[in-house]
């Protein structure tokens, strides 16, 4: 044998000894989180990262040439054990009642549970990990319990989620289910409010005292008083929709908190997304960096490992999907640290939503704008060599023209990039708001029903898009309501109160929301969503259109997607397509393949 491998003296990374071989460097190099250590500081060796990831690649790359230490054979038997047992778990459909302990200490909640639910929670609370649950399947109330089945809720808890999702999601089920003081602390907490709370925080913890204390990705950017994530220990550290919430890789919102928040010996990290890819694969590595930013440090190393890399111009590489031929091992690889369910595996009775397309064809003004613009962008791009930044700002205003004809105000242009600042506001001019009216009205959305029922959700990427409908639908008759970054906490609670089955609609017949604000929202008494754009990402769509759904209903919804003719939405549908398809091929597909293989 020429390699050799064993556990160093702590027992907590592995060191890899041979003599100069220039293959055998390369082939050390491609083994995940390797690093050399010189003489001047204890060497020469390699170091690993002690996990299985990192031990396969390494038999895989040395072969026969490989031997295993006693101390390293012997912790892989216990990882190997242990490996399959969170496996087994992320995958289990069920988990007897009596055997969690979260049913002594919360028992309405524990009964309330579904059984995938009872085993999401055995999987939840033996290991910081990714909830990955498709929308609307219970990822807050599986946290809550996962930190009573863990035995660390007698601690503080920290949360960061959605400005919308603070009261309405986090506050209203810890509430609902345990007798813990809860705190929400944003933008929108009055200054008096503020000292007194993180006052009370403190004194809590210093007196053992647990709480939850719930905030935005916006509030810890700014740093809370007294840099107080820093300096509160915290049992439990939980990221609500990571996807857009902030991890260090999307929005760089904690450049180093995340890793060095003051954590107990038994924490708890969790990250929450029914959409976390984005059609991105590498999307994932962001919430695996956040529950171990040790094992996962390194992104470009986890990309090169597992994803294909392309390179363009210059040095410039561009991160693409899962290897050829990786793919089963890509999915062993993530599932210890994630539980994935789709409401058609575990609610097989609800019906799934519909998808319509409705084609639209512009107006004539609406065209010959468009056609003007579109030809200008293009000469831009081409002229200026726009960067990726400026392009997408002209793709976006053609998507605004696609909506409409609008009102064009010219702010500025930069003579050196090209790119021009424009203010657009759309008019009534629009080949999509005949459509909108006709299927309202075949719904009973009819100005000339003001009495009816029924009630549907309007939505669009763009504010200004969602005040002209609004101010459209108010003229033709139709009572509607908003719900933009720019609504009250009363107006939202309104949106929710009168969309809610079961509730007096008090004459509202249409929701007119922003796509972004689709997050931590119920609206299950509509059973129609009409999309007039969407964006480059289909979870975006998925998550808006999640609003109406509430798994204790049993209604159909249907989505309507209006889509202009011959404009920049045939792309972005061609897009969406394919990331949809990237979506369910890694996160779905491969798990489903492994489940019933037995492997997983």
């Amino acid at each position: 044998m020429r390699v050799l491998a064993e556990l160093n003296e702590k027992g907590d990374r592995c060191n890899v000894y041979f003599r100069f071989d220039q293959a055998f460097v390369d082939a050390i190099k491609r083994v995940p989180g390797s690093i050399w250590v010189p003489r001047e500081k204890g060497g020469p060796y390699w170091r690993l990262p002690l996990e299985m990831t990192s031990m396969r690649r390494l038999r895989e790359e040395f072969g026969d040439e490989l031997e295993l230490g006693d101390a390293l054979r012997a912790w892989g038997i216990v990882a190997v054990r242990g490996e399959q047992k969170m496996k087994a778990l992320a995958v289990a459909d069920d988990w007897p009642l009596e055997d969690l302990i979260v049913y002594k200490k919360l028992p309405k909640l524990a009964e309330w549970f579904r059984p995938y639910q009872r085993a999401d929670v055995k999987f939840l609370a033996s290991t910081s990990a990714l909830n990955l649950l498709e929308p609307r399947l219970g990822k807050t109330t599986e946290t809550i319990a996962a930190l009573y089945e863990a035995n660390i809720e007698v601690g503080s808890h920290l949360i960061v989620a959605p400005q919308k999702a603070l009261d309405s999601v986090w506050r209203m089920e810890w509430e609902r289910w345990t007798e813990m003081p809860v705190f929400t602390f944003s933008g929108e907490t009055a200054s008096t409010d503020r000292a007194k709370m993180i006052a009370e925080c403190f004194r809590m913890s210093e007196v053992g005292e647990p709480f939850v204390f719930c905030t935005t990705a916006d509030m810890i950017r700014r740093g809370l008083p007294l840099d107080m994530e820093m300096s509160l220990v915290w049992s439990s550290f939980t990221i609500d929709e990571f996807h857009k919430t902030g991890l260090p890789e999307i929005k760089n919102v904690f450049p180093q908190k995340a890793a060095t928040l003051k954590m107990t010996e038994t924490h708890r990290k969790y990250a929450l997304s029914g959409t976390p890819m984005s059609g991105k694969p590498i999307k994932l590595w962001g919430g695996l960096h956040f529950l171990n930013p040790q094992l996962f440090s390194a992104k470009w190393r986890w990309a090169e490992q597992w994803l294909d890399i392309e390179k363009t111009y210059g040095d410039h590489r561009v991160i693409k999907g899962i290897k050829e031929g990786r793919e089963e091992q890509f999915y062993e690889h993530l599932a210890p640290y994630a539980v994935r369910r789709l409401r058609t595996e575990v609610l097989p009775q609800l019906p799934e939503k519909q998808w319509i397309d409705v084609w639209c064809g512009m107006t004539r003004g609406q065209r010959k704008q468009y056609k003007t613009f579109e030809a200008d962008a293009e000469i831009r791009i081409d002229e200026y060599h726009l960067t990726s930044t400026s392009i997408l700002a002209e793709y976006t205003r053609l998507k605004q023209f696609s909506n409409a004809k609008c009102e064009v105000e010219i702010l500025g242009m930069d003579e050196d990039s090209g790119h021009i600042e424009m203010k657009l506001k759309p008019t009534f001019d629009s080949g999509k708001l005949p459509n909108l009216l006709e299927k309202l009205a075949e719904q009973g959305i009819d100005p000339d029903e003001p009495e009816g029922e029924s009630q549907a959700i309007v939505f669009s990427q763009f504010r200004e898009t969602v005040d002209m409908v609004y101010n459209y639908l108010t003229d033709k008759g139709i009572k509607c309501i908003r719900v933009t970054g720019k609504v009250t906490k009363k107006e939202s609670e309104l949106a929710q109160r009168v969309f809610k089955a079961g509730n007096d609609n008090e004459g509202y017949r249409v929701c007119l929301m922003v796509t972004s604000m689709g997050v931590g929202i119920t609206m299950d008494n509509v059973e129609t969503l009409h999309g007039l754009d969407e964006t480059w990402v289909p979870d975006d769509q998925e998550q808006v259109t999640d609003r109406a759904i509430n798994t204790n209903r049993n209604h159909q919804v249907t989505v309507f997607m209006y889509r202009s003719k011959d404009s920049i939405e045939e792309n972005i549908y061609d897009v969406n397509v394919y990331k949809a398809g990237v979506n369910k091929d890694v996160l779905d597909t491969l798990r489903q393949r492994m489940k019933e293989k037995g492997v997983a």
